[in-house]
C-alpha cells in the first residue's frame, strides 16, 4: 500500500508537472523573460525588502491586517472558546452527575507573507483546556505552540516547513474552530501535529491535490532528537494524502452555511511510522528515568496500538520493531445548506520481535449530517462508533457516540452559539457504561 501510494504520486507529477512547465516557459519567453529569470526574481535580489504605504484592515475571522503590496502582509487574529459541560455517568459510584465551565481554547494566530506573496508564514499560539491538553504542551506551561511553519508556493506547487498538522482524517483536518459540533468525535485515530516537511501538488487548480509529509515522529512542541539517548534512526513518520474537489474548492470546514450549489471532497491517507522501539507499556523513552519520548497526540496513537494488542489477547512486550500504519477514507458534500461528512480509519500495529505478539489493529467510523437555516440556525446529527480491537478474539470493546446538535451562527464560525447532546456508550463484560453530556460554548474570533 505504501509502495502503490509514492508510484501513483511520482506518476502523477511525471505527467502533468512536465505539461505545467512546458506552459509556464511558453508563457515566460512571450514575455521576454525565461523561466531562470523569474526563479531568481523570487529569490534573488528583486525580492522585496522594505514596506510602505501599509495599509490596515479588518475582516470577521480573517484578524487584523497590515499589508505593503507585494512586500510584506500580517494578519493577527484570536479565538476563545468559553463552554460549559453537565456530564452524567452509569457506572460512577457517587452521584453520576458532574459540571464544568472552563476556557476551551484560547489562541492568537500571526499569518501572511514576507519578501513575496509565494513566501508564507503561520504561527499559533493557543492555551488548551486552561492550558491542560495543548497540542505537545504541558498543563504547566499554560500556553503551547500549535503551529510554526513557513513555506513557498507557486503555480501547483507548495512546499512547507515547521510544525504543522500530519495529514491524515478529514475530522482533524478541520479547524477547531469551523466545527458543527461543540467538539469532534471523542474517541477518534488523533495523529495530531509534528514537526515536518510537507508537499503539495495541485496540477488541476482547486480540485486534485496530491500530498506528502515527512515527519520526525516526535510530535508537536518536542525538542528533542530520536538520536539522543535511544538509539534510534530510523522512527520518521511519512504521511501520504490525495483529494478531488470535481465541483470547485472545497475547504476543511463543516455546514454549509451559504447554502451555495453542490460541492464534493473525497480524499484517501496513508501514514506509516516504522521501527519504534519501545517498552513493555509502548512508549519511546528518552532518558534512563523512563520518561515517554514522543508528544503531541502520537504517544496516544501508541496507547491505542497497546490497547488492541491487548484487547485481542495478547500481551504487548518491550521491542525495536514496532510498525504503526494508519489508513483512511473520507467523503463530504454540501448543497444549499444540507451537509454530510463520511470517515472512515483504522489503525494497526506489528511487532517484528516478539512472535507471540504479532498485529493488532482498532478502527473508527463517522457519519454526519446537518442543515442550516438561512437565518443562521443549524441542526445537526453525528453518529460515530471506535472499535478498539478488530482481532478475531477480541469483542465487547466497542465506543458508540451519538450527538444532536443546534448552533446558531451571526457571523459564520466567527462568531456563534452552539450547544448538543452526546450519549457514549461503553461496551462492557457486564452492563454498557453510558455517559450523557450537554454541552454548550460561545466562540468569538476575529
Amino acid at each position: 500500500m505504501r509502495n502503490l501510494a509514492i508510484i501513483c504520486l511520482l506518476f502523477a507529477s511525471l505527467f502533468v508537472a512536465p505539461v505545467a512547465f512546458s506552459k509556464e516557459v511558453a508563457s515566460a519567453n512571450m514575455d521576454g523573460d525565461s523561466a531562470a529569470d523569474k526563479f531568481g526574481s523570487t529569490f534573488g535580489t528583486d525580492l522585496n525588502k522594505k514596506g510602505k504605504n501599509f495599509k490596515v484592515s479588518w475582516k470577521a475571522g480573517k484578524g487584523l491586517t497590515f499589508k505593503s503590496g507585494d512586500a510584506f502582509k500580517l494578519s493577527i487574529g484570536t479565538r476563545i472558546q468559553a463552554r460549559l459541560d453537565r456530564v452524567e455517568k452509569s457506572d460512577d459510584t457517587q452521584d453520576g452527575t458532574g459540571y464544568e465551565y472552563g476556557t476551551r481554547r484560547f489562541q492568537v494566530a500571526l499569518k501572511g507573507y514576507a519578501y513575496s506573496p509565494s513566501i508564507f508564514y503561520k504561527y499559533v499560539f493557543n492555551s488548551d483546556k486552561n492550558g491542560e491538553e495543548i497540542a505537545g504542551g504541558t498543563k504547566e506551561a499554560g500556553i503551547g505552540i500549535e503551529d510554526a511553519f513557513f513555506g513557498y508556493k507557486k503555480g501547483m506547487f507548495k512546499i512547507t516547513l515547521g510544525q504543522m498538522k500530519v495529514p491524515f482524517d478529514s475530522e482533524e483536518q478541520t479547524s477547531s474552530s469551523s466545527l458543527e459540533f461543540v467538539d469532534r468525535s471523542g474517541k477518534r485515530h488523533i495523529w495530531e501535529r509534528d514537526h515536518g516537511i510537507k508537499i503539495d501538488l495541485t496540477p488541476v487548480k482547486n480540485q486534485v491535490q496530491f500530498t506528502y509529509f515527512f515527519g520526525s515522529g516526535t510530535g508537536g512542541n518536542n525538542t528533542e532528537s530520536f538520536f539522543k539517548g535511544n538509539g534510534n534512526t530510523d522512527d520518521h513518520l511519512h504521511a501520504y494524502r490525495a483529494q478531488i474537489t470535481p465541483f470547485g474548492k472545497y475547504k476543511f470546514k463543516q455546514g454549509d452555511l451559504k447554502g451555495g450549489d453542490l460541492k464534493v471532497r473525497a480524499g484517501v491517507a496513508y501514514v506509516h511510522w516504522n521501527n519504534l522501539a519501545v517498552d513493555a507499556n509502548y512508549q519511546i523513552e528518552n532518558d534512563a528515568a523512563g520518561n515517554d519520548f514522543v508528544k503531541g497526540k502520537l504517544d496516544d496513537i501508541l496507547d491505542k496500538i497497546e490497547l488492541a494488542m491487548e484487547n485481542a489477547g495478547m500481551t504487548p512486550a518491550a521491542t525495536t520493531d514496532l510498525d504503526v500504519t494508519a489508513i483512511t477514507y473520507d467523503f463530504a458534500a454540501k448543497m444549499k445548506g444540507f451537509a454530510y461528512e463520511y470517515n472512515y480509519s483504522k489503525l494497526s500495529g506489528k511487532d517484528g520481535d516478539n512472535a507471540g505478539v504479532g498485529k493488532a489493529s482498532t478502527d473508527f467510523y463517522r457519519h454526519q449530517l446537518s442543515y442550516t437555516l438561512p437565518s443562521g440556525l443549524m441542526f445537526g446529527y453525528r453518529y460515530s462508533v471506535m472499535d478498539e480491537s478488530t482481532g478475531s478474539n477480541s469483542g465487547g470493546d466497542n465506543h458508540t457516540e451519538t450527538t444532536y446538535g443546534i448552533s446558531k451562527y451571526f457571523a459564520g464560525h466567527s462568531l456563534k452559539i452552539q450547544a448538543d447532546y452526546v450519549e457514549m456508550v461503553e461496551e462492557k463484560a457486564g452492563k454498557d457504561a453510558t455517559d450523557d453530556i450537554i454541552r454548550i460554548q460561545a466562540q468569538l474570533k476575529f
